[in-house]
């Protein structure tokens, strides 16, 4: 089996990617997210330069395992059922990494990569030009996680106090108008993508599994689980656009659908039987979803 490695021509390829994604000048006018703008329809001018590049990444021996398990999950859809699938997140090029692997089967699963929306925090909006031009290639459902809406500090000033209480209101008003969005795209025929993780895994930080993947669950009919074995862009320390791919064998491997309402009550048997003082429910279900993609990516 082939590993993970660096390689010199990488950078190079990285390099040459960057200039004609900000040369061609295509960078779509809502950087900035507001409660008016957390669609994001995916502009695809520049597609084929992500994907291109995800082809110089991956290694042999990329692909998938258990894809009977997605054209189950793609069977519910088509018969009306309401589908979400949850990724496990390992870092910034997880979606195109996907998109290039499936694009390379069969034409079928062409329907997954058409009717998609992620969840994606602004971040990936805000923080850099360069970073946004790669996220816009794909349908996104804009959101301010929880771990980003200011909390109060000891000691602030009343202009600190005026000026968080603004913060969160706009968070707040983000996160409303993007769960409603997304009830409207879901009557489009729209698929959920989230990552229950949040964001990407960092060095030297405990993630926190995001607890409101519970509540998503309970708005869908059917839940698609897939792990991820593998990583072309591992988190650093830095900003997103300091982080230096590598060529990797990247598997995904999906588990068999399961309908959400059965999932939700075997949760809350085992948070019953677990009787933890110390996690509610929905966090509690979060952590167990994290866990089970980290088991399918590690058989």
């Amino acid at each position: 089996m082939q590993t993970a490695r660096s390689d010199p021509e990488i950078g190079k390829a990285l390099q040459e990617t960057f200039r004609t994604i900000l040369e061609r000048g295509t960078g779509g006018g809502d950087r900035r997210i507001t409660p008016e703008n957390v669609y994001q329809a995916g502009r695809r001018e520049n597609l084929d330069l992500v994907l291109s590049l995800q082809d110089k990444l991956l290694l042999p021996g990329s692909g998938f395992e258990g894809l009977e398990h997605l054209d189950e999950a793609l069977t519910r859809y088509k018969e009306g059922k309401r589908l979400i699938v949850l990724l496990e997140h390992k870092g910034n090029f997880d979606v195109p990494a996907f998109h290039f692997l499936l694009r390379r089967e069969e034409a079928r699963y062409r329907l997954l990569l058409d009717r998609i929306v992620y969840v994606a925090g602004r971040k990936l909006n805000e923080e850099s030009e360069l970073v946004r031009r790669f996220t816009e290639v794909f349908s996104r459902l804009v959101i301010v996680p929880r771990r980003e809406i200011p909390a109060p500090k000891p000691g602030e000033t009343p202009e600190e106090e005026a000026a968080r209480a603004e913060a969160t209101t706009e968070a707040v008003r983000i996160n409303r108008s993007a769960f409603r969005k997304m009830f409207n795209l879901i009557e489009e025929g729209a698929i959920v993508g989230l990552f229950p993780l949040g964001g990407r895994p960092k060095p030297n930080l405990s993630p926190v599994p995001v607890k409101e993947t519970t509540t998503y669950l309970k708005h869908f009919d059917w839940v698609l689980m897939a792990g991820m074995e593998g990583n072309t862009l591992p988190a650093g320390s830095g900003r997103m656009e300091e982080e230096i791919p590598r060529r990797d064998r990247v598997v995904f491997h999906f588990a068999p659908p399961r309908p959400c309402v059965d999932y939700l009550e075997e949760a809350r048997s085992a948070y019953e039987a677990a009787a933890s003082e110390n996690l509610d429910f929905e966090q509690f279900t979060a952590n167990r979803i994290v866990e089970e993609l980290g088991r399918l990516s590690s058989r």
